[in-house]
């Protein structure tokens, strides 16, 4: 009787070009999209070096999917995923395993539809109050302004509308010591460095102790009151795990708060601010925004009814995402060995996956680099596989909050686009910027108002 034998696994090959010592660290720190990019003339999975470490970079969308979807049960979160638990606490957004999936049933509540359409209002009265301040002529820095709005936003999502904007200053504050904490000690290694006395550790320490006093206080009087306010805060003060019957403690709903602040501000921020830069260099692509906004709204805040209408502007959104994939890099940790097209990654093994590979494949997406909203009507998005768009991850740990972000971002551009143009400033270069978050540099704009609006009504 013949038997066929299966072809045996390889090992995934070495990219050539390490150095001595620092292996591809140098290249992959210097221009990290480029450099991921070119990785996929040597294979699906390759393998690089930082110093004499290995890590395994997945090339292929294919194989992407796996690693995130079909053989996730094989994978946990990476290491910048152990410095971000070592920073914000152990929430969903840095868990692995059962813990994660209770987590996630326990904060699902919060976003679910009617919940995140109860938040519509709050959203589109931050963005109204933002522009509000904006004089015609006027040169903003859009990365600011966005994230002034989406960080009140979220504060106010959770905390109800009438938070302060002092308090959400002062989270911002602490989030941006956090990030700066984790970029430093996922480089650096052991925990000796995390104690020493330098800016980065003090200001992290000072700033988190006033973060969690903040949020104790507003756990206390949410506790004292016992009513849902409407507010996300109410959602997870409410949540029980399905066999137990508790709830969350303050200590865990303190580190699902600062996780949903750092996945929830920067994040749609970012995106944001990729938008109306894009916007700005594609006048035919701004004309046809406010075109749409016009005929939908004529003037009025953006109701339920009115997302799935102000279809371009989705398209807008979805191509922004793909293009600029906010997320752009991922970690994943092999818990066991695994085979992933005849490639053999080892337990324990530090793998990267990043949607730049699927967003700018050439294969999925003809002309990558070129802004093309019109790749997501009706008729063009059929052509797009299915797996080949993940701007929120993918799998058992894709971004609970992706329905929230894109709400937010609709009603952020339907609300700017009725009253404002966002023209770039001559001679500023914006450049991608590869940190937490694939950010650009600054963008510069000039608000110029658009002097056929119809005036904005009050909803009844």
């Amino acid at each position: 009787m013949n038997t066929v034998t299966p072809p045996p696994t390889a090992t995934a090959p070495e990219v050539p070009g390490g150095l001595p010592l620092l292996g591809h660290a140098l290249r992959l720190l210097r221009l990290p999209v480029a450099y991921l990019q070119s990785l996929r003339e040597f294979g699906d999975i390759v393998q690089i070096r930082i110093g004499s470490s290995p890590l395994y970079v997945v090339t292929s969308p294919e194989c992407i999917h796996q690693v995130l979807v079909t053989h996730a049960d094989s994978f946990e979160r990476g290491r910048v995923f152990d410095k971000a638990t070592a920073a914000i606490g152990k929430g969903l957004i840095v868990s692995n395993g059962a813990f994660h999936r209770q987590q996630r049933k326990l904060l699902q509540p919060g976003f679910n539809r009617p919940r995140i359409h109860g938040y519509m209002e709050i959203i589109h009265r931050q963005a109204e109050a933002q522009i509000a301040g904006w004089s015609p002529g006027a040169r903003i820095s859009l990365r600011q302004e966005m994230h002034r709005l989406t960080l009140n936003a979220v504060t106010r999502t959770l905390f109800g509308a009438n938070t302060e904007e002092r308090i959400a200053a002062e989270i911002g504050d602490y989030i941006d010591a956090a990030n700066s904490w984790v970029g430093l000690h996922t480089v650096l290694p052991g925990r000796f460095f995390e104690t020493l006395p330098i800016p980065v550790n003090r200001a992290f320490v000072r700033k988190k102790a006033r973060f969690d006093e903040i949020i104790n206080t507003f756990i206390d009087s949410r506790r004292a009151d016992g009513r849902d306010q409407g507010d996300l805060l109410s959602a997870l003060l409410a949540a029980q795990d399905d066999e137990t019957g508790k709830g969350m403690s303050d200590e865990q709903l303190r580190m699902e708060i600062a996780g949903l602040f750092v996945a929830g501000s920067e994040t749609t921020a970012t995106a944001l601010t990729w938008l109306f830069h894009e916007l700005g260099r594609h006048p035919e692509v701004e004309a046809r925004v406010h075109a749409e906004v016009d005929a939908v709204l004529g003037g009025r805040p953006a109701t339920t009814e009115d997302l799935p209408r102000l279809q371009y502007i989705q398209s807008v959104i979805s191509e922004t995402l793909r293009r600029y994939p906010i997320a752009w890099l991922l970690m994943r940790r092999a818990i066991r060995d695994v085979e992933l097209a005849g490639t053999r990654l080892p337990a324990g093994a530090e793998v990267i996956v990043s949607p730049m590979m699927v967003h700018r494949n050439p294969q999925l997406y003809p002309e990558p680099l070129r802004f093309d909203p019109d790749r997501w009507s009706p008729e063009r998005a059929r052509e797009i596989p299915r797996h080949a768009f993940l701007p929120f991850g993918d799998g058992k740990h894709k971004c609970i909050g992706d329905y929230f972000a894109r709400t937010e971002m609709v009603i952020a551009v339907a609300t700017i686009a009725a009253r404002w143009r966002l023209v770039p400033v001559p001679g500023h270069r914006v450049l991608e910027i590869p940190r937490s978050v694939l950010r650009p540099n600054q963008v510069l704009m000039t608000a110029v108002p658009r002097s056929a609006t119809p005036a904005p009504q009050e909803r009844h």
